[in-house]
């Protein structure tokens, strides 16, 4: 089984998910829906809740009305944290059109980001399940804590690997995980199934950002759906960044170092990083972590006994999706 059985398998199920999407930013606010349809529009595999409707298959429970609407919550503050960030980060090309700060501006980023939680957090309050309403906020609050810590330490190239290791779960793993642990909250998974699940999310969140770190400095901007090197000229140290410094000559460390202070970066000193990041194998240090992560994320789900197992070929073709993005050039980059 790969990627594509998976996503053809969902397609009833995904486009109930796409269907509550569409429905629920309404508002008798036209630039809510308006903003709201485009960056909806722009693209991405909806990663997030197909992690929740396999779990809560996995775990014996069928796509219905409420573990759409779950998967509609999480799609709604992943599409909020990109909305900040885009704001937070400057940035005015993502999934190859212009962001919703470049097209609208700042302000409206902001707010129809804040409008699309607030509408997350109603969806959850319709069924009301503790367990699920506290799951959800705490990694909420721990994403938005890993922007925090990633942007306090903006431009410092010295950071440790644990720190960007603690940025990548925080803003990444947190939310993906807990979309794969509310489809088996839903199902009324055990404590063994839940424990298997989260540690599924927790580890292929941290591949899935180390793959978009990787191919950030290798991968075609027309794949990657925006401008090669974007980490780098927003001053973010990430993996490649890192091993690359750390197994730097003096020379070249100190080179680093003013690239790395400079907001005015171009082309040209990318490709002339990205080509010592090939002599270095940087890159290859980056996707090697990330193929650990993904291995480890599978073998969680043989740790547990679940009522429809089958799920878990289905659990094992996403996350070797992510890897393969690097190295198939027919698979589209953009899943975010």
């Amino acid at each position: 089984m790969d990627f594509r059985d998976v996503t053809q398998d969902l397609k009833s199920d995904m486009a109930k998910v796409e269907k509550a999407i569409n429905e629920n930013y309404k508002s008798d606010v036209p630039l809510i829906p308006g903003i709201s349809s485009y960056l909806m529009s722009c693209g991405g595999k909806r990663i997030r809740p197909m992690l929740t409707l396999l779990a809560a298959k996995l775990c014996g429970r069928d796509t219905d009305e409420i573990v759409v609407k779950h998967g509609c919550v999480v799609e709604y503050i992943h599409a909020a944290t990109l909305l900040h960030d885009d704001v937070v980060d400057e940035t005015t090309v993502r999934r190859g059109k212009e962001t919703v700060n470049a097209k609208w501006g700042s302000d409206a980023s902001i707010l129809v980001g804040d409008f699309l939680i607030s509408r997350a957090i109603l969806i959850l309050a319709e069924d009301c399940e503790r367990k699920i309403i506290q799951a959800i906020t705490e990694a909420t609050k721990i994403l938005v804590e890993g922007g925090i810590l990633e942007y306090a330490e903006a431009r410092k190239i010295k950071v440790n690997e644990k720190h960007i290791l603690d940025v990548i779960y925080r803003k990444t793993a947190s939310i993906l995980s807990v979309s794969a642990r509310l489809g088996g909250l839903l199902a009324n998974a055990t404590e063994q199934q839940e424990t298997a699940i989260i540690s599924f999310g927790d580890d292929f969140g941290m591949a899935f950002q180390l793959m978009d770190d990787a191919l950030d400095y290798d991968a075609d901007e027309k794949v990657l759906g925006k401008p090669t090197g974007t980490d780098f000229k927003e001053g973010h140290v990430t993996l490649p960044l890192h091993h690359l410094y750390h197994n730097a000559d003096r020379g070249l460390k100190k080179e680093i170092e003013g690239f790395i202070k400079n907001e005015n970066i171009g082309t040209k000193e990318v490709q002339y990083i990205v080509g010592h990041m090939h002599k270095h194998k940087s890159i290859d240090y980056t996707l090697n972590l990330a193929r650990y992560y993904i291995d480890r994320a599978k073998s969680h789900l043989r740790k547990a006994d679940f009522p429809e197992p089958k799920y878990i070929e289905y659990f094992d073709a996403v996350a070797d999706y992510i890897h393969s993005r690097h190295t198939s050039p027919s698979s589209p980059a953009v899943v975010k």
